[in-house]
């Protein structure tokens, strides 16, 4: 009997680990930051270095505090072992990691329902709906936010001590890291209003604090979290709200799953006078935060699926017969996708010419065009993994933890076109300019007198200053092929100019 149990669940989380595989191969790119991480993920794999100083860019920076230099480690290491399947391996590894510490929340209870595949797998369709990018840092933090929710829903007093070390791990990965000491909050405020033991909470949440000043810039770097974890991105739409117009299409059917989930949810609760005090502070929070910023929508997900479960399949009563009609071909169809890893060329990069600027950058690189390069933010990051030390960047997505606001500002005013977008190329040594085809600079740049275009790609437009021009140009590739062999490629050069002796910049 206890090996066919075994077996059983042995199956299950198999079944679950071939789904989590499956949808993390069917995404189709990657993140634009995911080139910095890799950068600073090779500089302490092959180095041991983590710097304190930016590198990459021509415009004024401070000190480079990287609150997630510890997952460029861990993306590196896959692309260095696995090649870039390994991201795509990482990615569904998270994604599944999280979903099991979620059934082991299923299976706290003293009568547990089985944890079933169908809930299971739609929570990794929407989990992967609302982190589709290979691969991304705040990943690795909803994974250990789901092993801190875990830790306190078992109600051990003795396991609370083993996020004091996980918070270590975390704050030196990602600064997610709040998330998971703001659960311990909750969890010792709730306690506190079921007038219930709490200070073991407060115990592990002053240690777990204290323990945040062991990272590569000590102290100083708390304030940097903290200004970082409170910081207003105005221009950042993955930070603005549910409702924006520019997410509603895409979150919205998540969102709306997760209300009427935690509908259904309240509705048994006060049909059976069971007030969970903790439960929905825990549920609330999350989601005001999740509704606050899509890119915590996350969060609210996995409290929602991790806290509600019971009470949805109690009200389903009766009708849990056709979920268990449903598990047996879920599991077949689970096994089966196995069989589609060939398929989905796990071993080749995905390349998207509408996420990076593939061909432009080969362009630059071909024709050996050298300068300081305007580029949006949101390229930088690929841009400076294919073409530094040639072409030093503007900036890129690592916002806050090296670039000042003004720096941010005028590239926005710039890409916009306002009144001053021209402070760009006055006051700071741009000498080549990569900018949207669909972005208001696009038709400025081209009645600059002292500017000539040179080249348009699939995304943006390029412009460079008179003195750099040259008799003739080489076109780019265009197989999408080439690009995907080579999307990674970069001869380790910038640990390369450590071991020669040289500063990176």
């Amino acid at each position: 009997m206890v090996n066919l149990v075994k077996n059983k669940k042995i199956l299950f989380y198999a079944a679950l680990l071939f789904a989590a595989v499956f949808i993390s191969g069917l995404l189709t790119h990657y993140d634009h930051d995911l080139f910095a991480r890799l950068i600073v993920g090779e500089l302490f794999v092959e180095n041991g270095v983590v710097l304190t100083k930016d590198f990459l860019s021509y415009t004024p920076t401070h000190t480079w505090y990287d609150h997630e230099w510890g997952s460029g480690v861990l993306f590196y290491t896959a692309l260095k072992y696995l090649k870039p399947g390994g991201l795509i391996y990482l990615h569904a590894a998270l994604i599944f990691g999280t979903c099991f510490f979620l059934t082991k929340i299923w299976n706290l209870k003293k009568h547990p329902y089985p944890a079933f595949l169908s809930f299971s797998i739609l929570f990794l369709i929407l989990f992967a709906r609302l982190n589709a990018s290979l691969i991304r840092c705040q990943l690795i933090s909803f994974f250990l936010f789901s092993i801190f929710l875990y830790l306190l829903e078992k109600g051990n007093k003795k396991l609370l001590w083993l996020i004091p070390p996980i918070t270590i791990i975390w704050n030196n990965i990602h600064g997610g890291v709040v998330s998971g000491l703001g659960l311990v909050f909750l969890y010792m405020t709730g306690a506190i209003l079921e007038k219930k033991e709490w200070r073991h909470y407060l115990y592990t949440l002053i240690t777990s604090t204290a323990l945040l000043v062991i990272n590569p810039y000590g102290i100083e770097y708390l304030n940097f979290l903290f200004s970082a974890a409170t910081k207003t991105r105005t221009f950042i739409v993955e930070w603005w709200p549910v409702f924006a117009l520019i997410h509603i299409k895409y979150y919205l059917p998540v969102y709306i799953t997760e209300l009427a989930m935690l509908s259904a949810d309240i509705y048994y609760s006060v049909k059976n006078k069971k007030p969970e005090i903790t439960k929905y502070l825990v549920i609330f929070i999350t989601l005001i935060l999740g509704t606050m910023h899509v890119k915590l929508l996350s969060l609210s997900l996995i409290t929602i699926f991790a806290l509600c479960y019971h009470n949805l399949i109690s009200l389903i009563g009766k009708h849990k017969f056709y979920l268990k009609k449903l598990e047996k071909p879920l599991y077949t169809i689970a096994f089966l996708t196995i069989f589609t890893i060939p398929i989905l060329s796990f071993n080749l990069p995905r390349c998207d010419w509408t996420t990076f600027p593939l061909y432009e950058t080969e362009f630059l690189r071909v024709n050996n065009i050298k300068g300081n390069l305007f580029v949006p933010f949101g390229y930088g990051s690929y841009v400076s993994y294919k073409l530094y030390p040639d072409n030093l960047i503007y900036m890129d997505g690592r916002y806050e933890e090296v670039y000042h606001d003004k720096e941010f500002l005028k590239l926005r005013d710039f890409v916009l076109g306002e009144m001053n977008w021209k402070d760009v190329l006055n006051n700071y040594p741009t000498e080549i300019v990569m900018v949207t085809k669909t972005s208001p600079a696009y038709s400025l740049m081209q009645n600059e007198q002292n500017w000539l275009h040179i080249f348009d790609g699939r995304l943006c437009g390029i412009f460079i200053k008179k003195e750099l021009k040259k008799d003739s140009y080489i076109d780019p590739h265009y197989d999408k092929m080439y690009y995907r062999r080579t999307m990674f490629l970069n001869n380790n050069k910038f640990s390369k100019k450590i071991k020669d002796g040289n500063s990176v910049r």
